[in-house]
């Protein structure tokens, strides 16, 4: 997964961090899909974002006893097999103990899980919904039916069979993590951290669980409890770097640089070439406005990963800081050529652009920030400027109109509609203009004036 850009601003500057992952796959994860020679310890460490957790084994299988001796003698050979990793060969021992024991929902489950081992996805479907069918509690059934449906990006038909399988067993750990887990994928944010923190209460020694409920609190802006997941998750695994970075960058936004900036490096310490943490030291920098240190790190950055769009966005903020503006569009424009989907770039760059006087590569630049981001409310406003220096009357009030309904805190955009009304002749209609910007701006000196008062 492409990493995830955390936005601040400096001054009217939108600006990116690299952070964390998008989604929170956890470190240490044994990523063993597509290889159908699997130990039985490497199948109880997958983990569920790539492919089945084996939760209850065929030695739990209560009701094989009764089958009779034919169906324990396979299934103790099926647990021969699997030890020496031997998918396919446990998958036949498995499909015999069936058929002597046709009724038998965890012999269901468990043909389904070794074929979806297998990479025979749609096999093993029937099978899940067979022993589920059989027997309508039983969890893990629910639990592998679900992460099937999560692999084949279905979160419809996934997150209902996965919250069941919490419901109907509560207190298994892997239930609640990968529940909580697919409530992030789908954006349902809070609903990820009440499953991952059940998670945590499971298996609070879980480093991975600890770093994903970090992620999901960061994704409600809870700060402080972000914070503190991802200090449980270095606490627990000192090497996880990804984790480490995260809990710096919790740091940064809590305003304490110095504790930041020792994450930052220890992370150097363990990975000298992670740029990574070289960007996010670079962003400390310019969030304590040193910018000259700033501008190394991200030069540093760029040199372990020449391809990495955020490290010339930042390296072009921390060069339009310094007002070294040539060379700050040219990191902005080698940003897009790299990612030209990033809004915050075309906009940054049509910034620069309109510092240096070019109105007509800053009009270009709000258009494309525009088309990828429609609530971009600054980008509106600049689009709209930069249309009024261009002439285009008509368009620069659309653009205005739109950018004051985005930003009703900002008296800007209705001010400059009020100039523009003025120019045409549009008296009544320039007044109202003024008097909206004037409402908007006495509104935020009220409130203002508020928490100054408050504070004293």
């Amino acid at each position: 997964m492409p990493a995830n850009r955390e936005s601040s601003s400096v001054g009217n500057t939108p600006l990116r961090a690299l952070t964390v992952r998008e989604g929170p796959p956890p470190a240490g994860s044994k990523r063993v899909c597509g290889n159908p020679s699997l130990t039985v310890g490497a199948l109880r460490e997958v983990h569920p974002l790539c492919m089945f957790r084996r939760i209850v084994f065929l030695g739990a299988c209560l009701s094989i006893a009764a089958a009779g001796q034919p169906a324990v003698q396979l299934k103790q050979q099926a647990e021969a097999l699997k030890a020496r990793g031997d998918a396919a060969g446990a998958l036949a021992v498995i499909r015999s103990a069936a058929a002597a024991d046709p009724k038998s929902a965890e012999l269901e489950d468990e043909t389904g899980f070794l074929l979806a081992v297998l990479h025979r996805g749609p096999e093993a479907q029937p099978h899940f919904e067979r022993a589920i069918e059989l027997e309508p509690g039983f969890a893990p059934a629910h639990f592998h039916l679900g992460v099937l449906y999560w692999l084949e990006k279905d979160p419809t038909h996934a997150i209902p069979l996965l919250q069941s399988a919490v419901r109907l067993a509560p207190a298994v750990f892997d239930y609640h993590l990968k529940l909580g887990l697919s409530f992030f994928e789908v954006s349902h944010y809070e609903e990820s951290v009440s499953e991952l923190k059940i998670a945590t209460q499971l298996e609070p020694g879980n480093a991975a669980a600890w770093n994903s409920l970090g992620v999901s609190l960061q994704q409600t802006r809870a700060v402080p409890e972000a914070r503190d997941a991802y200090a449980k998750a270095v606490e627990l695994a000192p090497k996880d770097v990804r984790a480490r970075n995260s809990y710096g960058f919790m740091l940064v936004q809590l305003r304490q640089p110095e504790k930041a900036l020792e994450q930052f490096r220890k992370v150097l310490e363990i990975d000298p070439d992670n740029a990574e943490a070289m960007i996010n030291i670079g962003f400390t920098y310019m969030q304590t406005g040193e910018y000259t240190k700033a501008e190394e790190q991200f030069r540093l950055a760029i040199r372990v990963d020449r391809a990495s769009a955020v490290a010339h966005y930042n390296l072009g903020l921390a060069l339009k800081m310094q007002d070294t503006l040539e060379e700050a569009k040219k990191e902005f424009q080698e940003t897009l050529r790299l990612d030209n989907g990033l809004p915050e770039a075309h906009y940054t760059l049509g910034m620069t652009v309109w510092q240096l006087g070019d109105f007509e590569e800053t009009a270009t630049q709000m258009q494309a920030a525009v088309a990828q981001r429609p609530e971009y409310g600054q980008a509106h406003y600049l689009l709209g400027s930069a249309l009024k220096q261009k002439g285009d009357v008509p368009g620069a009030l659309k653009a205005l109109r739109e950018a004051a309904r985005l930003l009703p805190e900002d008296p800007g955009p209705s001010n400059m509609i009020g100039q523009i009304l003025r120019m045409q002749g549009d008296l009544e209609g320039s007044k109202q203009a003024f008097a909206e910007g004037a409402r908007i701006k006495q509104k935020k000196e009220a409130e203002q004036s508020v928490r100054l008062r408050q504070k004293k």
